[in-house]
C-alpha cells in the first residue's frame, strides 16, 4: 500500500463513518445536548471532559487537551499510523483507497525501509538463538543469570549474543538474501579492507531497540569482559536516531496509556529488571542525555514523566538536564529518590517492586526536588550557604507565577534554612512587584464585559476570528505582527492558513477544514478541534475582536516591561546608573502605551 492518498477519498471515508459509533466503542458516551460526553481515555479523570461532536465530526477533551477527528481517535487510542488508521477505517466504511501515484524516489525509500525493517528483525532472531542454545552465548546466558533477568524475559525483549568472530552476522544475512549495502544501511556492519565487511557488534550482548510498532529498528550492545565502550549503539541510520527512540516503548506503551504516567530510567537492564518486577510503564532513554525529541515521543503517550535515573553524580546531573527538558515539552515531571550509590535494577534486586512503587508515590515534584538538592550542596547554617541556596534557587522561583505555590516554596525553604518566609516571597516578587500591576482580564463573549479569563482564551478567540474571516486575519497580523501566538501549534497553525489564502485569499472556516495533511501535529489537530468546539468563546463580532487584539497587545507589552524591570533590577545591583537612568526611560514610554491602551486609545479601532 502507498503512504499517500487523495483527500477526497480520505473525506470519503470520514463522511461514511460515524464518530460516535466508532469512539463509543471504546468510551461509554453520554447525549448532551447536541454533542456526547464520557471519560476520557487518555487521562484519568471522574468527571466527564471528553466531548465528542457528531455535526463537526471531531472529539476535544477539555482536560488534556487531546482532539481530533475520528482518523486522529484511533491513531491515539490504538498507536496506528495514518496508513493504518485509514485503511481500517475504509475496510468498515466500505471504501477502496485509491493512492497518489508515488515518486521513484519515494517508492524506493519505502522499499528500502521495508527491507531494513526486515533484516532487522532477522538479525534480532539471529542473535536470539545464539544466546538461547548456542554454546557461544554461554557467557552471555551467565552474565543475565547473574543478573536476575529470566529465560521468558529475554525471549519477551528479544536478548541475544553477537559472537565474536568476523563476519558471522554478515555472512547470515547475506545468505538470506540481503545485500552488502543493506547491512551497511542498517548499521549492523563495519568496512575493514582488505578483509571487506566485518560485524559492527562482535562479542557483546544485543538489546533490540524497536519503534512504538515492534519494528526493529537498531540495536545496543553491552561488552562482555574487558572492552570499550562499555555500549555500543547502532549509528545513525534511515531507521534508527539515537536522540529520538525509547527503549522498550513497544512493551509498555499499554501501561503509560492506561496511568498516564511514564516511569523513565537511564539503561536497558534498569527498564528490563523493572519490568520483570511487574513495573509497566517504564521506558529507558539509551544511557545518554534525555533529548527534546524523546521527550516529544512521552508527551505522545503520557501527562506525567517520573525520573528514576541512578543516585550516583552523573545521574544527578543527567536528572536535571532531563527535568528542564521534559518540563519544556508541556510534561508534568517528578523526581524518584533511589538509596544513595543504588541504580533501579539494583534497588528492585535487594527490596523489590513494592518497595519501588513506594518510591514512586513518594517521588518529588520539580520545584521539591531543585529545594532539597540545593540545600544538601550548600550549609544552610552560614550566611554564605543561606545566599547560595537562594542564588541556585531563585531563577526557577521566579517563574512560578501562583502565589499559593510560591507560599509553599517559601514555607518549606524557611524550614530547611531558617530564612522567613518573608524575605524569600519579597526576594521572588522582587521584579515583578515594580512590573505593571496584574489587572483582572475580561473575558470577551459577545462584546461586554463578563467574567475573567485566561490569556490563552483570548488567543483562542483570535484564532477562530483568523480561520473565519480573511479580513480580519490581515488586521489581526497587522497589530500584532504575524508571531503573534505564543503557543507553537497555533503558530504553525496560524501559518498553514496563510499559505492557502495566498492561493486563495477568500477561504474561510468550512474552506480550511482540510489544511492539515495526514501525518499532522498532533497539537495542531487538537487545536483545530477546539477551535470547532468553542462555543464557549462566542460570535465573531468587531467589538469582541477589537478587546481581544487589546488584551494580547497589552500582554504583548507587559512582557516587555517585565523583561526591562528585570535588566533594571539588575543594573541597580551593579550600580551602573547610566543603564539605570536609560531604563527608567524606556519603561515610563511603554507604560504610558500600556496605559492608552487600558484606556481605549492607541492604535486600536
Amino acid at each position: 500500500m502507498t503512504t499517500a492518498f487523495n483527500q477526497d477519498v480520505i473525506h470519503e471515508v470520514k463522511d461514511r463513518i460515524d464518530i460516535v459509533e466508532i469512539i463509543g466503542g471504546y468510551v461509554q458516551l453520554k447525549k448532551r445536548g447536541r454533542s456526547y460526553v464520557g471519560l476520557c481515555p487518555f487521562h484519568n479523570e471522574k468527571t466527564p471532559s471528553f466531548t465528542v461532536s457528531p455535526d463537526k465530526q471531531v472529539f476535544y477533551c477539555f482536560g488534556c487537551g487531546a482532539g481530533g477527528d475520528v482518523l486522529t481517535f484511533l491513531m491515539k487510542r490504538e498507536g496506528l499510523s495514518f496508513p493504518e488508521a485509514l485503511a481500517a477505517l475504509a475496510a468498515r466504511a466500505g471504501v477502496e483507497l485509491v493512492g497518489e501515484e508515488e515518486t521513484p524516489a519515494a517508492r524506493r525509500q519505502r522499499e528500502l525501509k521495508e527491507r531494513l525493517y526486515r533484516l532487522g528483525a532477522i538479525a534480532a532472531s539471529f542473535y536470539y538463538r545464539i544466546l538461547a542454545r548456542h554454546p557461544a552465548g554461554a557467557p552471555a546466558r551467565s552474565y543475565l543469570q547473574r543478573r536476575g533477568i529470566k529465560g521468558v524475559t529475554a525471549r519477551q525483549f528479544e536478548l541475544g549474543f553477537a559472537p565474536d568472530a568476523g563476519a558471522v552476522l554478515v555472512n547470515y544475512l547475506q545468505r538470506q538474501g540481503f545485500t552488502p549495502e543493506e547491512i551497511e544501511q542498517a548499521g549492523l556492519s563495519l568496512s575493514r579492507p582488505p578483509r571487506g565487511l566485518v560485524d559492527r557488534f562482535r562479542g557483546r550482548l544485543m538489546f533490540p531497540i524497536k519503534d512504538s510498532r515492534s519494528r526493529v529498528i537498531g540495536f545496543g550492545g553491552r561488552v562482555l569482559g574487558e572492552g570499550q565502550p562499555k555500549y555500543l549503539n547502532s549509528p545513525e541510520t534511515i531507521l534508527f536516531h539515537k536522540g529520538h527512540h525509547l527503549f522498550g516503548l513497544h512493551l509498555s506503551l499499554p501501561g503509560i496509556r492506561k496511568e498516564g504516567r511514564a516511569i523513565l530510567v537511564e539503561g536497558y537492564m534498569d527498564m528490563i529488571a523493572a519490568w520483570q518486577h511487574g513495573i509497566d510503564n517504564v521506558v529507558a532513554s539509551l544511557g545518554t542525555s534525555l533529548t527534546p525529541a524523546q521527550a516529544r515521543e512521552l508527551k505522545k503517550y503520557a501527562r506525567e514523566v517520573i525520573i528514576a535515573y541512578d543516585a550516583d553524580t552523573a545521574g544527578q546531573a543527567a536528572t536535571l538536564r532531563g527535568l528542564d527538558i521534559l518540563a519544556a515539552a508541556g510534561l508534568q515531571v517528578r523526581v524518584l529518590q533511589l538509596p544513595e550509590g543504588k541504580d533501579p535494577d539494583e534497588f528492585l534486586a535487594a527490596r523489590g517492586p513494592e518497595a519501588f512503587r513506594e518510591l514512586v508515590a513518594g517521588s518529588q515534584g520539580l520545584m521539591e526536588f531543585r529545594i532539597h538538592k540545593a540545600v544538601s550542596e550548600h550549609d544552610a547554617g552560614t550566611a554564605a550557604g543561606r545566599k547560595a541556596i537562594m542564588t541556585a534557587l531563585l531563577p526557577y522561583l521566579r517563574q512560578v507565577r501562583d502565589a499559593v505555590e510560591q507560599e509553599t516554596y517559601a514555607r518549606l525553604l524557611n524550614r530547611y534554612t531558617g530564612i522567613s518566609e518573608t524575605a524569600i516571597l519579597n526576594d521572588i516578587r522582587r521584579p515583578e512587584a515594580r512590573l505593571d500591576r496584574a489587572e483582572k482580564t475580561t473575558y470577551i463573549r459577545d462584546g461586554r464585559a463578563g467574567g475573567t479569563a485566561a490569556p490563552h482564551q483570548a488567543e483562542l478567540f483570535l484564532l477562530r476570528a483568523y480561520l473565519a474571516s480573511p479580513a480580519l486575519a490581515t488586521r489581526i497580523d497587522a497589530e500584532l505582527g504575524e508571531n503573534w501566538c505564543r503557543d507553537q501549534a497555533a503558530r504553525d497553525l496560524v501559518a498553514a492558513v496563510r499559505e492557502r489564502r495566498r492561493e486563495n485569499p477568500e477561504l474561510t472556516g468550512p474552506d480550511l477544514a482540510g489544511i492539515l495533511t495526514p501525518g499532522r501535529e498532533p497539537q495542531q489537530e487538537a487545536l483545530l478541534a477546539r477551535l470547532t468546539l468553542a462555543e464557549d468563546l462566542g460570535p465573531v463580532e468587531e467589538r469582541a475582536v477589537n478587546k481581544a487584539i487589546r488584551l494580547l497587545k497589552l500582554q504583548q507589552l507587559r512582557r516587555q516591561s517585565k523583561s526591562l524591570w528585570l535588566a533594571l533590577a539588575r543594573a541597580e545591583d551593579t550600580g551602573d546608573q547610566e543603564q539605570v537612568r536609560e531604563l527608567q526611560g524606556k519603561i515610563f514610554h511603554l507604560q504610558q502605551t500600556i496605559n492608552s491602551l487600558k484606556l481605549g486609545r492607541g492604535e486600536l479601532r
